[in-house]
């Protein structure tokens, strides 16, 4: 007997002990098996053909490649909601209530089967094997919970052959992704989560069996469903546990002319208003045009933001967002922000889910990557390259609903635009962010001021214009512009709330907004400290 037939035999001789207890639900059983393969499978980053003949051998369905992948990687496998299958609870009640040994068993044909299905494609790797655990010492849990006897240690599988299995469960190695449909899967944002954390798993123990038709019952191939088998509050709680470790979104809400008078009222940057402005000025007569029936010129949108830490990249990068908004590019606008720490993971394979993770948060609006190189460190950085690869098949898939800023320093931007030829080809428009002036400097520091109701003694003020200005004069690659005033008005404000709590008369509402010379002056050494620290 081949593996498939024996496979399908061990669940055949599972599926007896089961026929008992589902009622209503015949195809529970059926169901409940498949999603908890799906979420084993995910743990495997090579993708077989054999998960397609395991589903056929149990279920007698044809299944392609890409349904089951598709299954896979859109969480079909989840274990969501509280309780068990419901002809499990049903189990664990009858047992209770009788005596009877229905659920050890269960469990322990459960176990095999489960071992057997992930050995399917010819490896088991630790991450599968975690998967088969928790879902046993689930079970377990509950069944226990309810009062059924279970020799119950660790609720990990003992390290034994069985029918399906003839080396021992436990892998210490996993297996690198090679294979190109489970890469191509992964970037077509069918993806989500599919191996729930362990913790997460074990606060979703409590509680009784679902009645009626559980969502164990619901077939994690059917359409229509963003996570197969999951109703909309289960759906939502997953979702809420992926966007835990996802980048923050802001959609700025206000209409072009309101947006633009930001853009002209912000400290210096003429150049690149300029540039922002010619290309909204672009943009309106090529959809002019297309409405007319002209013929109109291929524009890309990606855009390539170069300067120094500290001269409003991300500003402006947040204002472009709402701007492709308003004039019809983008659906949302919103803004999403990351760097390499938000895209890359720790071993091959994750880091195109966490990287999809980021984009689809953006999709709509703009995926603004700043310190962009950091992506492309070395040739041997494999990481930083599937990162990249990701977003360049993104950028083209959802090019009618995806824009892509990458930001940093000028000569390191340059070399990372230059390593990948699908950068090349996408990124056209450089916008060169200048350092701001000690007079530039000068007035954001007074905008800090203003906004935050304070105001510098004349003393106060001239130390500071000669101090910025020096900065400026003798600054590096580490000075951080606006970034470095901003460090100054903060430290300024909790040297003077020191110094006021120190007053033994009543402080005047005079006292509470003036910023001192002395106040300034620390806030200036303090900053200047930091900067000799790095050099």
């Amino acid at each position: 007997m081949d593996k498939f037939k024996q496979f399908g035999s061990e669940y055949s001789k599972l599926m007896k002990q089961a026929e008992p207890f589902l009622g209503d639900h015949p195809d529970e059983f059926e169901y409940y098996v498949e999603k908890v393969l799906l979420r084993i499978w995910a743990g495997n980053a090579r993708y077989s053909e054999n998960y397609a003949k395991a589903i056929e051998a149990i279920s007698g369905k044809r299944r392609s490649g890409e349904e089951v992948l598709k299954a896979m990687i859109s969480g079909a496998g989840e274990i969501t909601g509280p309780g068990v299958p419901g002809f499990f609870g049903k189990m664990v009640d009858d047992d209770f209530k009788s005596g009877s040994d229905n659920t050890r068993e269960f469990i322990d044909g459960l176990k095999s089967l489960l071992v057997g299905g992930a050995y399917i494609n010819g490896d088991f790797t630790v991450e599968e094997s975690a998967a088969v655990s928790d879902e046993i010492k689930r079970l377990m849990t509950y069944a226990i919970g309810k009062g059924v006897k279970i020799d119950y240690a660790t609720g990990r599988i003992r390290e034994k052959t069985t029918p399906l299995n003839e080396e021992s469960y436990a892998r210490e190695e996993s297996v690198e992704m090679d294979n190109a449909k489970f890469f191509e899967a992964l970037t077509e944002g069918f993806l989500r989560p599919a191996q729930l954390k362990k913790d997460e798993l074990t606060g979703r123990l409590e509680g009784n069996a679902p009645d009626g038709n559980p969502s164990a019952g619901l077939d994690p191939f059917s359409a229509g469903t963003d996570a197969a088998g999951a109703s909309a509050d289960q759906d939502s709680k997953a979702q809420d546990a992926q966007k835990a470790d996802a980048p923050a979104a802001t959609t700025d809400e206000r209409t072009m002319e309101e947006l633009m008078a930001e853009l002209d009222g912000l400290v210096g940057l003429e150049s690149i208003k300029k540039d922002i402005h010619s290309l909204m000025n672009f943009i309106e007569i090529t959809k002019l045009r297309e409405e007319r029936g002209l013929n109109v010129p291929t524009i890309s949108y990606h855009l390539v933001f170069t300067g120094n830490p500290g001269t409003g990249k991300t500003t402006v990068a947040r204002l472009v967002a709402g701007l492709y908004r308003r004039i019809g590019i983008l659906p949302k606008g919103q803004l999403v922000e990351v760097d390499r720490g938000q895209l890359v993971a720790g071993y091959t394979g994750q880091t195109a889910i966490k990287t999809m993770n980021a984009i689809k948060q953006a999709l709509g609006g703009v995926l603004f990557i700043d310190e962009a190189y950091a992506l492309v460190n070395d040739d041997q950085d494999s990481f930083g390259k599937e990162a990249v690869e990701t977003i360049l098949k993104a950028m083209e898939d959802h090019r009618d609903e995806l824009v892509v800023i990458v930001a940093g320093y000028t000569e390191l931007m340059h070399k990372f635009i230059e390593s990948n030829p699908g950068f090349k080809s996408r990124f056209s428009k450089f916008f060169e962010f200048p350092d701001y002036t000690g007079e530039e400097l000068m007035e954001i520091f007074s905008r800090f001021c203003e906004s935050n109701g304070y105001h510098m003694t004349e003393e106060a003020g001239e130390y500071l214009k000669v101090e910025l200005q020096k900065m400026y004069e003798s600054r590096s690659r580490h000075f951080g512009n606006g970034r470095t005033v901003r460090n100054i008005f903060e430290k300024a404000i909790h040297t003077q709330a020191d110094r006021l709590t120190k007053c033994d008369e009543k402080v005047s509402d005079d006292q509470l907004q003036e910023l001192t010379a002395d106040d300034v002056r620390d806030a200036v050494e303090t900053e200047r400290n930091k900067f000799q620290e790095i050099e």
